[in-house]
């Protein structure tokens, strides 16, 4: 399994300082690959004990055994490489993204989601991976422009917690890119069945997620790498349908207060 796939799987036991250590270092392989633990704590401004135990959050035994990994992952992202422009499809992620803005704009529900950001006590957004996580916190950097402040969820623990607490006055985004919840799918219903208005934003398929929020937001990917598995597209289009989110609901704001 590669570094994105540990960081997936092992999500809701990772802290906001196990993300900032991991988000370094899956940015610095190459550096960080050789590098001693003292030094990458030094790099991330944590101690190196801190460090430790990240990375027996991930399933190792300790760093050393992780600095092999690090070694392995960077040879093998070396191997997948493209090092010439002439192997990238352009026009798969133009048609993915064409067909995002076309889900969006289809879309019958976006007014009451608009009423909704206004309405609500409180506003929740919880991203099932450390991408869809990502994409969400600068979601939330954006509503502030908006004075609306968007409450992130950072793991499956504290949903625990806010699934006993919120109430039909508040409002959960949930973003997923395949929209299987199996890890959390009795957290989502206990939150449905108190009546809270759900939105999720998944991937254009039937899926569980989908089914049991009150409304849906979609976005195109196309599985580009067959080598990893991995959706590249999916954070450029997952990014925009938030993007048009914010852009459609300023508008909505600005409209309503010329009137």
């Amino acid at each position: 399994m590669n570094l994105e796939g540990l960081i997936n799987k092992y999500y809701d036991q990772l802290n906001d300082n196990d993300l900032h250590i991991i988000g370094y270092i899956s940015q610095n392989i190459e550096l960080s690959k050789d590098k001693t633990v003292t030094e990458i704590a030094k790099y991330c401004n944590v101690s190196p004990s801190t460090i430790i135990r990240t990375t027996k959050k991930l399933g190792f035994s300790g760093y050393s055994e992780f600095r092999y990994f690090l070694k392995e992952e960077a040879d093998r992202l070396k191997e997948i490489k493209v090092p010439n422009n002439q192997y990238f499809n352009s026009s798969v992620l133009l048609k993915d993204v064409q067909e995002t803005i076309k889900l969006f704009d289809e879309d019958k529900s976006l007014e009451n989601i608009y009423k909704l950001f206004l309405e609500s006590k409180n506003i929740f957004a919880y991203g099932t991976g450390y991408g869809q996580n990502l994409m969400l916190k600068e979601f939330s950097r954006c509503l502030l422009n908006n004075s609306i402040y968007l409450n992130i969820i950072p793991s499956k623990t504290e949903l625990e917690l806010i699934s006993q607490l919120i109430t039909p006055n508040d409002l959960l985004i949930v973003a997923s890119l395949s929209g299987k919840i199996e890890s959390i799918d009795s957290l989502i219903k206990s939150i449905v069945v108190k009546k809270v208005p759900t939105i999720s934003v998944t991937v254009f398929s039937r899926n569980d997620l989908a089914y049991l929020a009150n409304y849906n937001l979609y976005y195109q990917v196309t599985n580009l790498n067959k080598i990893s598995q991995l959706n590249n597209s999916s954070f450029c289009t997952l990014n925009l349908v938030l993007s048009l989110l914010y852009e459609g609901f300023t508008n909505y704001v600005n409209e309503n207060q010329r009137h």
